[in-house]
């Protein structure tokens, strides 16, 4: 039976075979055209070496219609789609996603060996797609750069699982024989012994490698010393893979119990594509369900444009106070003094006492400003006076409100309320300083502020990641990472959406949540997602089950992200506490 293939044939029918596109030791790919649904596939027609037995031939057809199952089953973006497979002269053959690009060993011998964050995000990429593969059971046994096709954008697709296997299915290679490709299969499989998930991993290992040196580095003349290198031989230090050493290091132990994890491997490509990015994990996160927190908090920020007074605007020549620069966070954040940059405000002073019989003044003589040139002492008694007053209105309608008003409460997921304030006053909480009680500010040499708990503690630089600083709960347990760009992506919901298949690796036992539009909430609310969006998931980690959010947005042309980490077992009462974090946050001038 001949194995070529001549282009313009009819295959079952309805696929018409156009160019070859490719070919490999296991087959070759077509070009062609689905003309019952009208849309340009790729076919990939089996070649089988000449001189096998019958038997041995219907071994690789077997092969090869397991390869469509085994691909079917992974319904991720980052392994090749496959549509249909078809019987024709005997032969099995696979229709595809057809994927216009290069594979990676094509950009490497065109452009030469990739920088390191690029490499890593392409590896990561692979990373999502193998644990996608991992998880449904199935080993690919056979990554390397010809297997990866990069698009434009470099968005990485994993393809052919000719040799790969799954859980439950009987081998079909034949004894004694190793297929792969040697220069890149995991020890433990050059020996005859069992593979794993993690054999996959050891050839991620060395394709990194080879990302960064322009091959790999048991590449040798021949298979069999190809083979022996990589039983035997350390691979030779790579001088290229800066913050990518320990991963390829980690990767390519020959122990494959030594050898470090994909949870692990994620979290460091994450962290150094994290670098220039915002996605926070990667920075590796969120949907909340919190419309009535946000909407309470909204309603009680206080806006200081009362009809029934002036609003102070604190820029008196000699009042040390700033101006507000953005009216929907009047938070003042009072000037530090010039040695102490980052220092953090302290909670604010007691508010006075007011006597029963006051009233609150409507409009204040002192606010409408002098009619005529004051005295330095004159100006100074006028401040004081002013700061007076406004603790004094601000006490009053605390105290007062409109009682015909119902109140906001928002509840946990159980219906136990978690607070209340009357929704036309400010939290009881808040006072002339901007800052709720148990809160300080802190203040990032970046430029963007925000509030954080009194007895946390940070900011702490973690991994290799410049851009992001974290903060930490006194039980070491819960923590905040907030990080920023200078080139936020033009919409926040596309990039969680994006990100979010691609860093499911990145978490033991992720689990998500949901990717949404803040529609109500503070820093940003945006219905269509554009300005700001949540990504929630949960995780295994620290010996419990964790909840994540991760809120995206955009302010003053900073793409900014706060992610929470907390137990989920008391998610909805963490997050109603620490909402001042999002309230409260001011971005760089």
């Amino acid at each position: 039976m001949p194995n070529d293939t001549t282009g313009e044939r009819l295959l079952a029918g309805r696929y018409r075979l156009g160019t070859q596109v490719g070919r490999g030791g296991m087959g070759t790919v077509w070009q062609a055209h689905d003309e019952v649904l009208g849309r340009d596939v790729a076919v990939k027609e089996v070649i089988l070496p000449h001189g096998l037995t019958d038997e041995e031939r219907s071994v690789q057809y077997k092969r090869t219609f397991r390869e469509a199952r085994t691909a079917a089953r992974l319904g991720h973006p980052g392994v090749v789609t496959v549509y249909d497979v078809v019987e024709e002269d005997g032969r099995p053959w696979i229709i595809m996603e057809l994927i216009h690009a290069r594979s990676l060993d094509q950009v490497i011998k065109q452009e030469g060996p990739l920088e390191p964050r690029r490499a890593a995000e392409i590896g990561r990429q692979m990373l999502a797609a193998l644990h996608a593969a991992h998880d449904a059971g199935v080993l690919h046994r056979d990554v390397k750069p010809s297997n990866v096709l990069i698009t434009r954008g470099d968005r990485a697709v994993l393809t052919d699982f000719g040799i790969a296997t799954a859980s439950g299915d009987a081998t079909l290679t034949q004894t004694g024989l190793v297929m792969g490709s040697p220069a890149y299969i995991a020890p433990e499989r050059a020996r005859g012994r069992i593979a794993g998930p993690a054999s996959d991993l050891w050839s991620l290992g060395v394709t990194l490698y080879a990302m960064v040196e322009g091959k790999s580095p048991f590449e040798r003349a021949e298979p069999m010393a190809a083979l022996v290198a990589i039983i035997s031989d350390d691979p030779t230090p790579s001088a290229n893979a800066g913050p990518l050493t320990p991963i390829i290091e980690g990767l390519l132990k020959k122990n494959p119990d030594l050898r470090m994890d994909a949870i692990e491997a994620g979290a460091l490509l994450d962290e150094i594509v994290r670098r220039e990015t915002v996605d926070t994990q990667r920075t590796l996160a969120v949907e909340v369900s919190l419309e009535d927190l946000m909407a309470e908090y909204s309603a009680a920020a206080p806006a200081y444009d009362e009809p029934a007074y002036d609003e102070p605007t604190y820029n008196e020549p000699t009042y040390n106070e700033p101006t507000y620069s953005e009216p929907a966070y009047p938070e003042p954040s009072y000037a530090e003094p010039p040695p102490e940059p980052k220092t953090l405000l302290t909670p604010r002073p007691e508010q006075p006492e007011i006597p029963p019989e006051t009233e609150p003044v409507s409009k204040p003589p002192a606010l409408r400003g002098p009619a005529l040139p004051l005295s330095r002492n004159a100006l100074i008694v006028i401040g004081v006076v002013v700061v007076v007053l406004v603790f004094i209105i601000g006490f009053a309608l605390a105290q007062s409100g409109d009682k015909g008003t119902p109140s906001v409460t928002p509840t946990t997921s159980k219906g136990t309320p978690t607070q209340s304030a009357p929704s036309n006053t400010p939290t009881a909480t808040k006072a002339a300083s901007g800052i709720p009680a148990g809160f300080q500010r802190h203040k990032d040499d970046s430029g963007f502020s925000i509030l954080i708990p009194d007895d946390w503690k940070g900011p702490n630089k973690r991994g290799s990641s410049s851009s992001s600083v974290f903060f930490d709960a006194p039980d070491g347990i819960s923590s905040i990472q907030v990080d920023q760009t200078s080139k936020p992506n033009p919409s926040a919901l596309e990039d969680w959406e994006k990100q979010e298949p691609m860093s499911r690796g990145n978490f033991d036992g992720y689990d998500k949540v949901t990717i949404k539009p803040v529609v109500e909430g503070k820093p940003v609310a945006d219905k269509t997602g554009k300005k700001a969006a949540d990504w929630e998931w949960t995780y295994n980690g620290k010996g419990r089950r964790m909840h994540a959010l991760n809120r995206g947005f955009v302010m003053n042309g900073m793409g900014y992200a706060i992610v929470l980490y907390a137990p989920d077992k008391d998610w909805d009462k963490t997050l109603a506490d620490l909402a001042p974090v999002y309230e409260y946050f001011t971005p760089a001038k």
